[in-house]
């Protein structure tokens, strides 16, 4: 497995237990109203946990359906940093800097693009063999 596939699925694992672990403390703590607690609770889990896990799972296994390797692999580890780096930004910073957020936001359009463009020119039909 490409190593920052294996970083998305091992930063996907560990969101997933922060984004509980922070669901179980708002319930414990009479919390769930916070809106900062309930937007970082559901980004962690949406963006970091379950789409992280797609990210990593689809770079290792799409291009190898169509017999292709990854298009532009440079552009893995580009989008990891986006992803997390954004996901961080935005969990932290929401509710207290629009300009902010809304560059975390960015981060995770572009890093969401950057898979796109990857995925899709890596699915694309593997060349015939004589």
């Amino acid at each position: 497995m490409d190593p920052v596939a294996r970083n998305f699925v091992a930063a996907s694992v560990i969101y997933f237990f922060i984004g509980t672990c922070l669901g179980v403390m708002m319930v414990l703590f009479g919390l769930e109203g916070n809106p900062q607690l309930r937007f970082a609770h559901s980004h962690l889990n949406l963006l970091g946990w379950v789409s992280m896990m797609i990210y990593g799972v689809g770079y290792h296994i799409l291009p190898r359906f169509s017999g292709n390797p990854v298009a532009y692999p440079q552009f893995m580890g580009y989008h990891f940093w986006l992803a997390n780096i954004g996901l961080l930004g935005l969990v932290s910073l929401w509710g207290y800097s629009v300009m902010l957020t809304g560059v975390f936001a960015l981060m995770q359009v572009l890093g969401v693009g950057l898979f796109t463009l990857n995925i899709l020119a890596s699915i694309k039909p593997a060349p015939e063999t004589d």
